[in-house]
């Protein structure tokens, strides 16, 4: 074989080894750098929703409209209610409650037998209604339980029989007449005495109030000689009160 052959030969050979052959290693192609879309100018803008649109939009609770009264409240039945100072019969009187009107409640006594209310004849204080001749609007059940008021004398009025004297020099000493109204709100003993402004004191008595209400009592005071006297009339129990009076001794020789 001649040069040129071999010369031919060689050209062949380096044509073929500069090609690529399957399963022979390529070449990475460099990835592109990702771009980010742009997000649209109305997904940036917030939208304003009308909070009419939102309150519609959520299932509120129906409120249910009670049938119980903000506030208990009593009423007469058929005639005039006495309104006492405690729950009993046999505390004083200070009040009533007329058919046509009402009276709120605001307490009980522990057996739910007496309500405490306003008192309706003067509702700047309290007083009790028997539940036996009330109607009640409202839910007892919820009152608080209110104990029963401290029992006292509340007044006493003092007076001398006879309120002025007028005697012979010679016939002092005389005797008056010490008389007083003592007042309790319900059933007490009452301890009382006279005491007048010459010192003279009487001994200690006692009265029985079965219920609340006014009782007279009156004892003798032996008067000296002539003078302006004044006479105090006092409860020592269950609670201190005085009533005074005064009255005037003259004579004539």
């Amino acid at each position: 074989m001649n040069r040129r052959s071999w010369t031919f030969i060689f050209i062949i050979l380096i044509t073929v080894s500069s090609c690529n052959f399957p399963g022979m290693p390529q070449e990475a192609t460099p990835l592109s750098t990702p771009t980010l879309d742009s997000i649209p100018t109305a997904l940036l803008t917030p939208t304003t929703v009308p909070i009419e649109t939102l309150l519609a939009e959520v299932n509120l609770p129906t409120e249910v409209p009670s049938s119980t009264p903000a506030i208990t409240l009593a009423s007469a039945r058929e005639q005039p209610v006495n309104c006492r100072f405690g729950p009993d019969v046999s505390y004083t009187i200070v009040g009533a409650l007329n058919p046509g009107r009402q009276a709120e409640v605001i307490g009980k006594n522990i057996d739910i037998t007496w309500l405490f209310v306003r008192n309706p004849s003067d509702p700047s204080n309290s007083c009790w209604l028997s539940v036996n001749y009330i109607n009640v609007e409202g839910n007892v059940e919820l009152l608080p339980v209110v104990g029963p008021p401290e029992i006292m004398v509340t007044s006493i009025r003092a007076r001398v029989e006879p309120p002025a004297m007028n005697v012979a020099c010679d016939a002092l000493p005389q005797s008056v007449l010490v008389i007083a109204d003592i007042t309790t709100n319900g059933p007490s003993i009452v301890y009382w005495q006279w005491e007048s402004n010459t010192g003279q004191v009487s001994d200690e008595k006692q009265l029985l109030f079965e219920s609340g209400g006014t009782k007279t009592v009156q004892d003798y005071y032996l008067v000296p000689r002539v003078a302006d006297y004044s006479v105090q009339v006092r409860s020592t129990l269950p609670n201190a009160v005085v009533g005074e009076t005064t009255f005037k001794v003259i004579c004539t020789p």
